[in-house]
């Protein structure tokens, strides 16, 4: 009995330490999103119930506002639940799993991916809104709901990552195994580029399917107890000028259909032009850099603050993890301040 009793106790202890192995290796080999950044896993290492606002958005939110200058301004704490192209349904589930661990009291949604007519735009950037999700009932939901056309051995990849990335052993670089969640979902740029920005356009028309997942993120909202409001992030002519006009467009067009709902929206390009400085602001012609995030940033904090009381923890003991994370980002960015081509990075 007794060494039938040792075996089993042997069989658990192996198990166990293989599941340990398997899961510390899964997460090297899990392609990050945003890099060092690892922007929607890093949500996990932020102490439960402690965010006062959530922003979730496309690249326009993580190179566009800084979580640590509204600590350091404001005693805010918050977080960029971004990723590239990130269209509202994406936005809808990533904030169904924000609420599972947060009671944030106000949630920003960045606009500029609205004007995307479908639930996604490619598997590329599903898996990196998707892989850093940890499994359970809603990353389920959302694959019952996203890839509701695809087969049971596609969506097993979505479950368990390891299965669609355990030959990336040959590309693994140094922020798979040390990642930067003190930078609370943003990233760090210091390139510079001069966009080309024009008189705002007339209103575009917004895609039904972003106004059907839009109503859903409210509604979610409403339910968990935040207020919601929206942001259009500054950006410039990427590629041609009808372009622009559109997708701009739908700006225009949201601030007229939220005034209507009483969400407030802050559409710095109309209403605070010279906050940025194409000169000097931008890192590509449709994305601030990390002085043009500060600026906006700084400017957000005020306006949250107009929305609804926020706390001032920066006196708060509990809250000492915070300033560390401050002073590690503000030695990250003087550094890379430095050497401006080593922080440019392809969207």
């Amino acid at each position: 009995m007794k060494k039938t009793i040792k075996w089993l106790a042997a069989i658990a202890v192996f198990l166990l330490v293989g599941v340990l192995l398997f899961g510390e290796i899964s997460e090297v080999l899990r392609r990050k999103s945003g890099a060092e950044s690892d922007m929607v896993h890093s949500f996990y290492e932020i102490e439960e119930d402690t965010l006062d606002v959530l922003f979730l958005g496309s690249s326009h939110l993580y190179y566009g506002v800084q979580p640590n200058v509204l600590w350091r301004d404001y005693g805010i704490t918050s977080y960029d639940m971004g990723s590239s192209e990130q269209t509202a349904a994406t936005s809808y589930f990533l904030l169904k799993e924000a609420f599972t661990r947060q009671k944030p009291k106000i949630v920003v949604l960045e606009s500029y991916y609205l004007w995307y007519n479908g639930l996604y735009n490619s598997e590329a950037r599903l898996r990196q809104a998707f892989d850093g999700m940890r499994f359970g009932k809603t990353k389920l939901e959302m694959i019952d709901t996203m890839l509701a056309d695809q087969g049971l051995k596609t969506k097993l990849t979505y479950c368990l990552p390891f299965v669609k990335y355990h030959g990336r052993w040959e590309s693994l670089e140094d922020y798979d195994f040390h990642t930067k969640p003190y930078l609370k979902g943003a990233r760090i740029d210091y390139t510079v580029a001069v966009p080309e920005q024009p008189e705002l356009p007339a209103a575009s028309g917004i895609p039904e399917i972003s106004l059907t997942w839009l109503g859903k993120i409210q509604e979610l909202c409403e339910a968990n107890g935040a207020k919601f409001a929206m942001l259009a992030v500054p950006y410039g002519v990427e590629t041609d000028r009808e372009r622009y006009d559109r997708r701009q467009g739908i700006n225009v067009a949201l601030e007229e259909l939220l005034a209507e709902e009483g969400v407030p929206f802050f559409f710095c390009q109309k209403n605070e032009p010279d906050l940025i400085d194409p000169a000097t602001d931008y890192r590509d012609k449709t994305h601030l850099n990390t002085a043009g995030a500060e600026k906006l940033t700084a400017r957000l904090g005020a306006w949250l603050e107009e929305l609804c009381p926020l706390p001032d923890h920066r006196e708060d003991p509990a809250y000492a993890q915070w300033e560390e994370d401050l002073a590690l980002y503000e030695a990250d960015t003087a550094a890379q301040r430095e050497h401006p081509e080593s922080t440019a990075d392809v969207i």
